[in-house]
């Protein structure tokens, strides 16, 4: 059994004495390969016996020891580095010994123990002196004699500060940019793709998370020479308070750094690289002919111009469902809607109009239009170049509805008495033609709100009073005959005028229409301008214009009703004891007073008298104008007929005397 033992520890001592030193698989750097042995498990095979666990194999090795490792852990990293099959030993099963300096006051005496620190003995001069020696983790930086303990087979250990870093990068390299939703360039992925197509390799091994990279750019501004030129991230930034931009298209510098840290120094590396845009390049292909008709959603009309205007299938572009109109720039050749003049008043702005050289413009509406579409871009697909051409937008149709209405005289029409499908900005001409209460034919135009309006009646006026002898002022307060009208809205003068003034004259052409309908409007039926102010049954016409509109028509009906509630008859004076003389009768006030509610500043146009009776000498007396004063038996009747009021009749009777 001893014999055994003896062998054992022979052939485990010829092990070690013949290990081979290999390369540091973690914390070794730059190791040498100092010894080679045979396997373990060939000596006990000679012997006969099974090793049951391996034998480390010694080499040579760089450490770094941070500060206040214990004990295990320096196990741990002198394992790693030291021990070429530490996957096959037990590492925190080995006890480490290195030859040191140990110091009692100024003595010193070198030694080997532990490397977690030990003393030693020297005589000097015939006196024991014992000397402290550090641990390891403690002592200098340096190169320093390793072995386990009990054995004699030694290796060489350099305790680093920290270890060497460094970074190969490949040259000529082209990286794609990268792009986000927005169209902005995607700078963590581009970093990232930079790192993994330019790091040839690096040590330790590193990613994109690791490193700083930048590119050698130049200031927007401020520029002069080099001065302007500075190391800056990817995305740009402020230098020295100069502004740099984001990197782009193009061949750069870039410098990858890796920083100085506990365990590593720091190294950095500098290669040109080739931002390119590999996305698809895209091409927008004008159809020739595009028509729309106009909307007033201009989303809607953008989406039309999109299906119309381009040619999908020459086009090179995402497929038609993959886009829509926020993908694209579209713009018109518009004019000013004030301060134009000439060209100065005309500039490409958006389809829904906007503000462009201080100038307002309005949103695109019908007629022949110059049309600019360009393509934004996406991930995959490059910005198309715009392009122009012809777009015909076609007036849009509206139906016109005009609600039947009931009101008085002094009522104004009920709100949406006039609607429009679809709701825009129409001026409505709204004529009524119809039979008052005191069945007269009565015509009344409402023109728009346009007309009250004093710079556009400073315009209208000189106009209409050259051709008709008034101006258009005159006849909103005194009214016009339908010859008159027609007169007036044939005078091209005028005509040319509205079309400048954006007014479609082809409104004039349907209200005349609407007139010429009406048999009984001959050229002498006085028109008045507003609405009824007579009780009256009444056709209504209402006549929308819009430059972007076909002109609607809707035909109506209201009844302006007489108002009798509250409406009474009141005699003016009072017959007493209803006997007049003759000399009485001639100044006496025979008249009543028409009221409503108490209000006799009414019209008293619609108060009706019939004075009837007998003289003295028994002659028959009638009259509707002219009470009598000849000696006689009367009565008077008072009636309201047509008019806005409608009173129960009053009489009286009354005798004149001598």
């Amino acid at each position: 059994m001893k014999h055994k033992k003896i062998t054992k520890w022979l052939a485990a001592s010829l092990a070690a004495a013949m290990l081979v030193q290999t390369a540091v698989p973690q914390y070794a750097v730059n190791a040498q390969e100092t010894a080679t042995a045979q396997e373990a498990s060939a000596a006990e095979a000679a012997e006969g016996e099974v090793q049951e666990t391996a034998v480390p194999q010694l080499q040579d090795g760089t450490v770094v020891i941070p500060e206040g490792s214990d004990a295990a852990a320096v196990k741990e990293i002198l394992g790693q580095a030291l021990v070429a099959n530490a996957d096959e030993v037990d590492l925190q099963s080995l006890e480490w010994e290195y030859y040191c300096t140990g110091k009692n006051g100024l003595l010193t005496n070198d030694a080997w123990g532990s490397v977690n620190g030990f003393t030693s003995e020297k005589k000097v001069v015939f006196v024991t002196t014992t000397y402290t020696h550090p641990a390891l983790a403690d002592n200098s930086d340096g190169s320093y004699r390793v072995r386990l303990a009990g054995t004699d087979t030694e290796v060489t250990l350099t305790k680093a500060a920290k270890l060497s870093s460094s970074i190969v990068l490949n040259e000529g390299c082209t990286v794609n940019l990268t792009y986000n939703e927005d169209l902005s360039i995607n700078y963590d992925r581009l970093r990232e793709n930079l790192f993994n197509a330019v790091v040839a390799s690096s040590e330790p091994q590193l990613t994109a998370d690791d490193v700083t990279i930048e590119y050698y750019a130049t200031a927007v501004t401020g520029s002069l020479g080099d001065l302007g030129k500075a190391w800056v991230p990817l995305e740009g930034g402020t230098v020295s308070a100069l502004k740099y931009p984001a990197m782009a298209e193009g061949t750069w510098n870039v410098r990858i750094s890796y920083g100085e840290n506990g365990q590593y120094y720091g190294t950095s590396a500098e290669t040109a690289v080739t931002a390119a845009d590999g996305r698809y390049a895209s091409t927008i292909v004008y159809r020739e002919g595009a028509a729309v008709t106009y909307n007033k959603d201009t989303e809607v009309m953008k989406q039309a111009i999109l299906d119309s205007m381009i040619d999908w299938e020459a086009s090179v572009l995402p497929g038609r469902d993959a886009v829509d109109t926020d993908d694209f720039t579209m713009e018109y050749y518009g004019t000013a809607s004030s301060g134009s003049l000439g060209d100065l008043g005309k500039n490409w702005v958006p389809i829904e109009g906007g503000t462009a050289d201080l100038l307002n413009y309005p949103a695109m509406g019908a007629g022949e239009q110059q049309i600019r579409i360009s393509y934004k871009g996406n991930t995959e697909y490059k910005p198309a170049s715009a392009v122009e051409g012809t777009l015909s937008v076609n007036k849009a149709k509206v139906s016109v509805k005009v609600s039947s209405a009931n009101i008085f005289a002094d009522e104004a029409l009920p709100e949406g008495f006039v609607t429009t499908d679809p709701a825009d900005d129409f001026d409505v001409y709204t004529l009524f033609v119809g039979a008052t209460s005191d069945i007269s034919t009565a015509v009344y135009l409402e023109l728009p709100e346009r007309y009250t309006d004093n710079a556009f009646l400073k315009l209208l006026d000189p106009i209409v009073e050259a051709v008709s002898g008034k101006s258009f002022t005159q006849m909103l307060n005194d009214g016009v005959t339908v010859g008159e009208l027609r007169e007036l809205f044939s005078t091209q003068e005028l005509l040319d005028l509205m079309d400048k003034l954006n007014i479609d004259t082809g409104t004039f052409g349907q209200i005349l229409q609407v007139i010429n309908n009406m048999p009984s409007l001959v050229d002498s039926v006085r028109i008045a301008f507003g609405t009824p102010n007579r009780a009256g049954l009444y056709t209504v016409a209402a006549i929308t214009d819009n430059v972007n509109y076909e002109t609607g028509v809707g035909i109506g009906m209201v009844l302006v009703k007489m108002r009798a509630s509250g409406v009474k008859l009141t005699w003016n004076q009072e017959i007493p004891g209803g006997k007049l003389t003759a000399e009485q009768a001639k100044t006496f006030d025979f008249g009543v007073m028409l009221s409503y509610n108490g209000d006799v500043t009414i019209s008293q146009s619609n108060v009706h008298y019939l004075y009837s009776g007998f003289t003295s000498s028994w002659k028959i007396y009638s009259s509707t104008t002219t009470p009598p004063t000849e000696p006689g038996s009367y009565i008077v009747t008072v009636v309201t007929l047509g008019g806005n009021y409608l009173a129960a009749p009053i009489t009286r009777t009354f005798t004149i005397t001598e």
